[in-house]
C-alpha cells in the first residue's frame, strides 16, 4: 500500500513539475508581412486591415525545457441568449460568453518563440473580436482586436 501511495505521489510531483515547466515572458498580438525571400516581418497591432489573404496573429515568447508546448486558441463570443432586466423603462441586455475553440496543437519553440498565424477569408466579416492562447493549461495571451 505504501508503495502504490509513493507511486500516485511521484507522478502527481511529476505532473506538476511539467505543468510548470513553460513561464511566458511575453505576448504580442499583430499582422505579419512578407519581406526579403524567406522572410517573415511582424509588426504589432490590435488593426488587421480587412483585406482578403492579410495574414495576422501573436508571438508568444516563453521559457521551457520542453521539446513541445500544448496551444490552443479560443474565441470569445458574445452568446446568442442573454440577460434581459427592466432599468427605469428600459431593456439592459447583458450578453453571456462563451467559447468557441478554434485551434489545438503541439508546437515547437523556435528561439524561445511561437507563432499563429491566420489569413483573412474572402468572406470573412470585419469586426471586433476576442483570442484567447492558452499554453500548456495557462492564459497566455488574452487579445482583443478589430478588423477593418
Amino acid at each position: 500500500m505504501r508503495r502504490l501511495f509513493a507511486a500516485l505521489l511521484l507522478m502527481c510531483v511529476a505532473a506538476l513539475a511539467q505543468a510548470q515547466s513553460v513561464t511566458v515572458i511575453s505576448a504580442e498580438f499583430g499582422v505579419f508581412e512578407s519581406g526579403r525571400p524567406g522572410e517573415l516581418v511582424f509588426e504589432p497591432t490590435l488593426v488587421v486591415p480587412h483585406v482578403a489573404g492579410q495574414r495576422y496573429g501573436w508571438v508568444i515568447e516563453l521559457r521551457t525545457t520542453q521539446r513541445s508546448v500544448a496551444v490552443r486558441e479560443e474565441y470569445l463570443i458574445a452568446s446568442a441568449e442573454s440577460f434581459r432586466e427592466e432599468a427605469g423603462g428600459r431593456h439592459l441586455t447583458i450578453p453571456h460568453e462563451r467559447r468557441n475553440q478554434v485551434s489545438q496543437r503541439q508546437l515547437v519553440p523556435v528561439a524561445g518563440r511561437i507563432y499563429g498565424e491566420w489569413g483573412i477569408g474572402p468572406n470573412e466579416p470585419a469586426g471586433r473580436r476576442h483570442l484567447q492562447v492558452i499554453v500548456e493549461g495557462q492564459v497566455a495571451g488574452n487579445f482583443e482586436y478589430e478588423v477593418k
